[in-house]
């Protein structure tokens, strides 16, 4: 296959996912031998396994349940082990929510086709009216958008890129520490510091981003984001502790004064008082 795609699902039926939704509207015909080369891996996180319907205009996928709802990283590795055995050179990361264009497949299918030298091919991503990725992976805490084109110390999220298999090989597959906050951020420092390049394509996706507004985070999920935050910034990007206190600083202002969730901001509290995630 000339690529292996893997979709994440959690408590969505199938067909009515975004991104199953928009792919088959996207598909003209004359992509349709693309996706013909496509082995879907359909990975469902949900409590109930499901039966896959509605599915018949997919021509090649597999469907794994996981009720554990481990997150991102056990799909991945797996989607990876069916890359390698399906000799494909990207493995595509796709989520249940991202709005899939016709101009975006077809700019994928142009730029596979070119094969260029690049670990990682990335659309431009927009969440509540915003461009979010990909950006400057040299400023952290800031949205430095890239343009489109070969880029090196880029950062972007999961949703929709393509990783190069040969490279995530080469560093053992995803990571486990990362099950799914900030599993992008170590993937793509990965890239950087192995002196990779990242390709930023000029179709822009809009995606339903939930850390958008962390009203609607629920409180366990803020805490294995604030964790992995943490692990990340002292264990791979080592930004130093001063601009990191500082950090958590504005953001335990803005929970407390401007969103008033004393919850949350007691759990930042916590970080800046000394407390040490596990």
């Amino acid at each position: 296959m000339q690529l292996t795609a893997v979709i994440v699902f959690y408590q969505t039926k199938l067909a009515q996912a975004l991104t199953l939704q928009t792919l088959k509207t996207s598909i003209t015909p004359a992509l349709r031998p693309f996706l013909s080369q496509i082995h879907f891996v359909l990975y469902d996180n949900s409590p109930q396994k499901q039966v896959p319907t509605d599915l018949d205009w997919l021509p090649d996928f597999d469907y794994h349940h996981d009720p554990r709802n481990l997150g991102l990283c056990p799909a991945y590795n797996l989607a990876l082990k069916q890359a390698q055995q399906n000799n494909s050179h990207f493995l595509w990361l796709l989520d249940q929510d991202t709005a899939l264009t016709t101009e975006f497949l077809e700019e994928v299918q142009q730029q596979l086709s070119a094969n260029p030298a690049v670990q990682a091919i990335v659309p431009q991503i927009e969440a509540a009216g915003k461009l979010v990725s990909p950006r400057a992976l040299t400023a952290p805490f800031k949205v430095v958008p890239l343009a489109a084109g070969q880029r090196q110390n880029a950062l972007a999220i999961n949703s929709a890129a393509l990783v190069q298999v040969a490279f995530l090989r080469q560093i053992g597959g995803f990571n486990p520490e990362f099950p799914l906050d900030f599993l992008d951020n170590w993937l793509f420092y990965q890239i950087a510091q192995a002196g990779g390049k990242v390709l930023v394509l000029a179709s822009v996706l809009q995606h339903q981003l939930s850390v958008m507004t962390t009203r609607n985070i629920k409180l366990p999920r803020y805490h294995s984001i604030l964790a992995a935050e943490w692990h990340y910034y002292h264990q791979y990007q080592k930004i130093g502790e001063g601009r990191y206190r500082w950090h958590l600083l504005l953001r335990f202002a803005s929970q407390l004064l401007l969103k008033r969730d004393w919850a949350k901001a007691k759990a930042v509290l916590k970080l800046l008082v000394g407390y040490r995630p596990v």
